[in-house]
């Protein structure tokens, strides 16, 4: 997996920096081990952003239940630390797809405050809710892919 850190610290550094203005990131793969794979890498480049994983949420993550207003508000709540959401499509599981959208959308355009990170399953519904809000990026020797604004231009 050190090719992948590298590539990965390659595209935070790229498009999670400061002087980027739309700085929330996505990132997928297809399959749970290499996704797995993914998060340690993330999290050890980043440990101390909080993390929501859907899967084991605890305490400090929203509840499963929430509402995406809710949701959406807890994700941007003003912190000295960044975010990373895993496995967010368990809070998702109740929502309407304009509810899907709209949590997106705001991660999307939302700028300033911490950086905020997703790391999720590829699935046809992302393809499906997300067809103007992040673009991919293919990370080379990784089976993951990025997924950047619409608002930042690629590099």
């Amino acid at each position: 997996m050190s090719a992948f850190e590298r590539v990965l610290k390659n595209c935070l550094a790229d498009y999670h920096a400061p002087n980027v203005r739309y700085r929330h990131l996505g990132f997928s793969a297809k399959n749970l081990n290499t996704l797995d794979s993914a998060l340690k890498t993330i999290s050890a480049l980043l440990p101390n952003y909080r993390v929501w994983n859907g899967e084991h949420p605890d305490q400090n993550a929203p509840l499963l239940t929430c509402s995406r207003k809710k949701f959406i508000d807890a994700v941007f709540e003003n912190s000295p630390q960044g975010l990373i959401i895993v496995h967010p499509e368990c809070w998702f599981r109740r929502w309407q797809i304009a509810d899907k959208q709209a949590f997106w959308e705001a991660l999307s355009i939302e700028h300033g405050g911490h950086n905020v990170i997703v790391v999720f399953i590829e699935s046809n519904e992302f393809a499906t809710v997300n067809h103007r809000y992040f673009y991919p990026k293919i990370l080379e020797s990784a089976a993951v892919t990025a997924w950047i604004s619409t608002k930042t231009k690629l590099s």
